[in-house]
């Protein structure tokens, strides 16, 4: 079967995104199957005419893109966020005119979970959902909250999995406390919540230390505010990919992703806990479908700071419980999203989706 997918750029060291970790994955496992179609922007991409001229050429450069490869199916990834929206709607309609059976994947967005959206971005999101052969989500919580919306429409759960190959040896030796950040610095990733945190931790006098691995229109705020409050306890790392960011994983003792909105499942939440780290991160979307708090990980009220801080804390002054929670979030990822599971459900959801046509 040849398949045609979008997701933005592959590359790690220019992309922070989820999708791209996802579709890399996806390509990876049968190269020869697919051709990748560039759909969304690159962190740090600035919004002016060259931007604009790309997102008005990209139609046509889809419909070229499916005449000259002529795709068996195409699947596209997006996010309910609004320009991911209107951009992947007129994608999904030129494939639909086409005759290509639509696989339709949902990474997140701030429509996932019943956001504010307006009637003209609700119709939009039904008539993707109901010109796709398949829709695609990430947990039963997800799948319930569309459900609710578009009861007509079927909907196919596939949570995101993790390459264990991948997963770096972990060696820690850390006399003080290493937490790690690493994805896009936004603002739904709760970089603000985070910031506010470690100014409550560092003014009681907790010792840990912050690393920030990503990229995102954030960045330039959140380094300076947390080098104004943290100082030296902070770093910033950039960009990390491949077996470096394994090994960013592997020597760190907490991951922190305190998302406002727009989560799905991240990837490197997944990532984390196969590396063994505690993690603490927000209430948001499938996370829950991931963490059972307590014993696997933590969870905090989302865009709660003060609860986050006093997490951390806790965290960290209960040292004794890391090597059950390692070993339950470690088994999470073995016993349930793991790679080859996950390849034989997409096939499956493949093959129904072409059977359609």
């Amino acid at each position: 079967m040849n398949i045609l997918i979008t997701a933005p750029d592959l590359n790690e060291s220019r992309n922070v995104s989820g999708i791209s970790t996802v579709v890399r994955q996806i390509i990876e496992h049968q190269p020869t199957r697919y051709t990748h179609f560039i759909a969304g922007s690159a962190d740090g991409e600035r919004k002016g005419v060259v931007w604009l001229i790309r997102q008005m050429t990209l139609p046509i450069r889809f419909l070229a893109t499916i005449v000259r490869r002529r795709p068996d199916l195409i699947h596209i990834n997006t996010a309910l966020t609004d320009l991911s929206i209107w951009r992947d709607l007129v994608l999904l309609l030129i494939g639909a005119a086409l005759r290509c059976p639509i696989v339709l994947a949902i990474h997140g967005g701030k429509y996932l979970m019943g956001g504010a959206a307006g009637t003209l971005i609700e119709s939009a999101i039904g008539t993707m959902f109901r010109r796709s052969s398949a829709v695609v989500v990430l947990s039963e919580i997800e799948k319930t909250s569309l459900a609710g919306r578009w009861p007509d429409v079927d909907i196919t759960v596939l949570p995101n999995a993790v390459d264990l190959r991948n997963v770096s040896a972990v060696v820690r030796s850390n006399e003080v406390p290493v937490a790690i950040f690493l994805g896009r610095i936004h603002e739904s990733k709760g970089v603000h919540q985070l910031a506010d945190a470690c100014g409550r931790l560092y003014g009681a006098g907790t010792d840990l230390i912050l690393r920030c691995y990503g990229d995102g229109p954030e960045k330039d705020w959140f380094i300076g505010t947390m080098k104004q409050t943290c100082g030296n306890a902070f770093e910033y790392r950039g960009i990390v990919a491949g077996t470096e960011k394994w090994s960013a994983l592997a020597s760190s003792d907490i991951f922190v992703l305190p998302s406002v909105y727009g989560e799905g499942m991240p990837m490197a939440l997944l990532e984390a806990m196969a590396c063994g780290c505690i993690v603490i991160a927000s209430d948001n979307a499938s996370i829950s479908a991931v963490i059972e708090s307590g014993r696997n990980g933590f969870m905090v009220p989302a865009g709660d700071a003060e609860a986050l801080a006093e997490t951390i804390k806790m965290v960290i002054n209960d040292r004794d419980t890391w090597p059950e929670i390692r070993t339950a979030a470690k088994k999470t990822i073995e016993n349930r999203f793991a790679i080859d599971a996950y390849f034989e459900e997409l096939d499956s959801i493949y093959r129904r989706a072409a059977a359609q046509n």
